[in-house]
């Protein structure tokens, strides 16, 4: 059953579970959040004794609750759910968020407690997020499930955040509030038991609201499913994955009983599908920003630059990112002028602006480059003292969002100046700005690449290249009818991907030795009696001449055959001596 995220994250009504009228009971907290948040749907409040909570009244049994209830938040102690669950279920509520903890994370009885509830669960068609998890949060529909008391203070966005732990994403939380990046919704999957980060991928995707996909990851559930979930979504995924130490592995397991995943190949596979990894939240925070302006649609990149040294930095984080820097048209130079053309120290790209303190000519310069063909975006860099230029100097924000929603470009740009002056901007504007070159860059660069992704998705048709998907399809089909030609259709999959492979033909008889490949050939027998081949004699090499050819063939047939379909002996051209890898699958 397909999770609903619209159920989880946008419900018409709400039962949360444990509710009393303590001041410190966790649940009421829950209550008292959708208040805050200006939760518009119905709420129903469900304990263990009567009472009001926020203006709700706690009902002490689900036989109580009205029918229809969308969102069912449970937090109660752990060997408490499965029974509630039950009631759920009974109730005819499909979707809900197990915020208790004291599962599968401390050990076998909680284990035991967790499969309990995952059992109960599935006998109703539940899907749930959690359990020992934070909660949901969805501040344009009012909706907050946390535990603890928690404000409003995000600008409504498109950015929507999965969190394995709960304290990571309230950190995540913290800092995208801070940035002025708006937020679209954000679910903590804690022990991810149901609901994982390969559910939330497709629910973001099909999200209309949301344009950039975050993730915080400990480890990988249904690694095939989350592959295809990253692969089938058009929007940016990012991804910070811990957990990839020894040490961390098994901190991780401790506080969401997470297992262990090999980094490398967690990697690998999120680059394959699409996804982009980042090492931090400082990171994740920078390829955000760029994902909130139009694309970087190609790889040529104009640097511009107040100081000579952040010119230089920002070109050699261009050099390294792939980007080129094409010459300025000699046109756009020449119109440098009304007096302070000859203060630009450095005509060329990067375009050192030197002691020029005409903040308007910045403006022009900016938007003049957007609008040249030559440029697919740019990094400018504006260094100033706010004491002394700032109310003048920050006008150049909203010039440069005025410049981008005219071109379509993106215009990575760099502040420096004091803290106070990167706060006030952080809370007065909009538009999304960095405080360092390479972080700058390097987010760019992640545009580049997401567009590069999805051209090449497009360029196929949706599948993979050329006939790779047809050819991995016959594999298939073969694999299942036990078919010993996996070989050969191995070896047409390997060729369909672009992989070089000598030449081969796969022949019954000495009469159909091929004499087209050439010599040194190498001979294999294909047949089910020749598992291990160099044990039972099913491989020579080194055959050097037709004569000789026919004979091993003749050899092979008398030895393995006669052979079934899709059976024969390979014979394939030798290769140059080279280091030997093997690779197992």
């Amino acid at each position: 059953m397909t999770v609903n995220l619209d159920s989880v994250l946008d419900p018409r009504s709400i039962l949360v579970v444990g509710v009393s009228e303590s001041r410190t009971n966790a649940a009421g907290h829950i209550v008292g959040n959708l208040v805050s948040f200006g939760y518009k749907g119905v709420v129903h409040a469900l304990g263990t004794k009567p009472g009001t909570v926020c203006g709700h009244p706690i009902r002490t049994s689900i036989d109580d609750v009205p029918d229809g209830i969308d969102l069912a938040v449970v937090m109660t102690p752990a060997r408490t759910v499965p029974g509630l669950l039950d009631a759920c279920g009974r109730k005819g509520i499909r979707h809900a968020i197990v915020q208790s903890g004291g599962f599968g994370e401390l050990g076998e009885e909680g284990a035991a407690v967790q499969q309990a509830a995952l059992d109960a669960a599935r006998r109703h068609g539940i899907r749930f997020v959690g359990p020992n998890c934070l909660g949901a949060l969805a501040p344009a529909a009012g909706v907050c499930t946390f535990f603890v008391p928690f404000e409003d203070f995000f600008d409504r966005g498109r950015v929507s955040l999965g969190a394995q732990s709960g304290g990571v994403g309230a950190t995540y939380l913290y800092q995208i509030a801070s940035e002025g990046i708006g937020l679209r919704r954000f679910v903590s999957m804690g022990n991810k038991l149901d609901v994982d980060e390969a559910d939330l991928v497709t629910g973001f995707a099909a999200d209309e609201g949301c344009d950039v996909v975050a993730l915080y990851i400990e480890d990988v559930k249904r690694g095939r499913a989350f592959f295809d979930a990253i692969k089938g979504c058009a929007k940016p995924v990012l991804i910070q994955r811990a957990g990839r130490t020894a040490a961390g592995q098994k901190a991780a397991f401790s506080h969401t009983a997470a297992l262990a995943a090999d980094d490398a190949v967690l990697s690998a596979a999120i680059r394959q599908a699409g996804g982009l990894r980042v090492r931090s939240a400082e990171e994740m925070m920078c390829r955000i920003k760029a994902f909130l302006m139009p694309p970087m649609r190609g790889r040529r990149l104009a640097v511009i630059s107040r100081s000579g040294g952040h010119a230089v930095i920002g070109a050699d984080c261009a050099t390294d990112e792939g980007f080129d820097l094409p010459p300025f048209p000699q046109d756009f130079l020449s119109s440098l002028g009304h007096g302070w053309a000859d203060s630009v120290i450095r005509r060329g790209n990067p375009l050192d602006l030197g002691d020029i303190f005409d903040f308007a000519a910045y403006a022009r310069i900016l938007d003049a480059v957007l609008s040249m063909p030559e440029f697919d975006g740019a990094v400018f860099v504006h260094e100033y003292f706010a004491k002394l230029e700032g109310e003048t100097a920050r006008r150049l924000v909203p010039a440069a969002e005025e410049a981008v929603r005219r071109h379509g470009k993106p215009v990575a740009l760099v502040l420096f100046t004091d803290e106070e002056e990167v706060a006030h901007l952080k809370r007065h504007s909009s538009f999304p700005f960095y405080t360092s070159v390479e972080c700058a860059v390097g987010a760019l660069s992640a545009s580049w690449k997401h567009e590069r992704r999805k051209a090449r998705k497009a360029s196929n048709g949706g599948t993979a290249p050329g006939g790779v998907a047809e050819a991995a399809a016959r594999v298939r089909e073969l694999a299942g009818m036990g078919r010993t030609s996996l070989l050969c259709e191995g070896l047409d999959v390997l060729g369909a991907a672009g992989v070089r492979v000598p030449w081969w033909g796969l022949v019954r008889s000495a009469e159909d030795a091929p004499d087209r490949l050439g010599h040194p050939v190498a001979v294999k027998a294909v047949s089910a009696r020749a598992v291990h081949k160099t044990e039972a004699g099913g491989v020579v090499l080194d055959v050097r001449d037709p004569a000789h050819l026919r004979r091993v063939i003749e050899e092979m047939s008398a030895r393995f055959g006669p052979f079934g379909e899709g059976e024969g002996v390979l014979v394939q051209r030798m290769c140059a001596p080279a280091t030997e890898v093997i690779v197992g699958g």
